[in-house]
């Protein structure tokens, strides 16, 4: 007689296996800007949720010329503040603090303003 439960025990091998081997977060990021080349790759095995996040605020390029036609110039290249993060992902700790704010009782709603009282 054929026996199914060595079967089952490689198939469940082989399923934990490929599930361990799984790679659960890829990307790629490629930034290029004259005189500027950025590339992260990410491959990670994690379970934990990363973010990939790359800012560039200001990118300037300008060309000067030097003469009246323009034959003769140069460029001048400004990159200011490139910012790349790799970071875990974190939940919210809660509510944000503008949705559980509670309104002072001396709260001018007229103007919108607080009215101090000294007594």
């Amino acid at each position: 007689m054929f026996r199914k439960k060595p079967f089952i025990s490689f198939k469940g091998f082989f399923d934990n296996l490929i599930k361990k081997t799984k790679t659960r977060q890829k990307d790629l990021v490629e930034i290029s800007l004259p005189g500027l080349c950025i590339k992260v790759s990410r491959n990670m095995n994690l379970k934990i949720p990363h973010e990939l996040t790359v800012v560039v605020p200001r990118a300037e390029i300008r060309k000067n010329c030097l003469n009246s036609d323009c034959t003769k110039y140069d460029y001048e290249l400004v990159y200011s503040s490139i910012t790349v993060v790799h970071a875990p992902r974190h939940p919210l700790a809660g509510p944000s603090s503008s949705a559980s704010l509670k309104l002072p009782k001396n709260l001018n709603h007229k103007n919108n303003c607080f009215q101090q009282t000294h007594e």
